[in-house]
């Protein structure tokens, strides 16, 4: 190797090297700018409630702007496995924002779960915190992505409600979209843990029909539940056209939906 050839490798190193610390300063000094702003201890979650409260954000992608248009600030509804129910809970507990959750551990969160029994015990919300500190950031093609490791993206859906063919409506994970769900039904789902279209997709057909069976004869031998979990599938994967042609065909057979009164 020549001694020409060897300087200038030599300066190439010096010059990334040189470029990472600068980068790495400047990284560093904003986040303890914001940090000093907040009063949040550098490097900790609360500096991401930071650099989503500045206002400084700016909209680098056509998802941003869907994200600003469509999404109320600290909607916890956009984070995977948590729905209305979950969100009220939470807010219970004074997590009332992205950043709030964000700056929970994930024993925290479970420790605010137990408190309830056993009532969400097929809640998993390992992810949360990740997903909150994205939004707090106001990263949402990360979000995104980070959504669709399972196929879906929850946030993706809601920033397209404009394209739910006539589905507008219902509400994120409001379980009634399914056709044989009313009220009463959703009720008696939700008070077994089943509070987002996902969880109803993976719930097996024996188990919803003991939840029918506890909750009394008439809810039992009239409910149809065998296509539930098949139109809340479409409902969470955003397939509206799908979901709209799969209930008219089940009207065609069950012309009316089924909510039964009480016993």
């Amino acid at each position: 190797m020549s001694y020409f050839l060897l300087q200038s490798i030599l300066l190439l190193l010096l010059c990334f090297v040189i470029g990472y610390l600068v980068a790495r300063f400047f990284k560093r000094s904003l986040g303890n700018r914001v940090a000093v702003k907040t009063g949040a201890t550098p490097g900790s979650s609360e500096v991401y409630a930071g650099l989503a409260s500045t206002g400084t954000r700016v909209v680098r992608s056509t998802s941003d702007t869907a994200f600003s248009a469509n999404i109320k600030p600290d909607n916890l509804q956009i984070i995977e496995g948590i729905g209305p129910k979950m969100e009220s809970v939470l807010n219970e507990n004074e997590i009332k924002t992205w950043a709030q959750l964000a700056a929970k551990t994930i024993p925290e969160i479970q420790g605010i779960l137990d408190k309830y029994g056993n009532r969400y015990q097929i809640i998993d919300p390992t992810i949360w915190r990740e997903q909150a500190r994205l939004a707090a950031m106001g990263k949402v093609d990360d979000l995104i992505k980070l959504q669709k490791i399972d196929g879906v993206s929850k946030l993706e859906n809601l920033m397209n409600e404009d394209k739910k063919s006539g589905f507008s409506k219902y509400q994120q994970d409001d379980l009634k979209i399914v056709e044989g769900i009313g009220p009463k039904i959703e009720m008696l789902l939700n008070n077994a843990g089943i509070n987002t279209w996902e969880t109803l997709s993976k719930t097996e057909l024996s188990a919803i029909n003991i939840i029918l069976r506890t909750a009394g004869p008439r809810y039992y031998r009239l409910s149809a539940p065998d296509s539930w979990s098949i139109q809340a599938k479409f409902a969470a994967n955003g397939e509206w056209s799908k979901l709209k042609q799969f209930q008219d065909k089940l009207r065609e057979v069950r012309p009316t939906r089924i909510d039964l009164a009480p016993a």
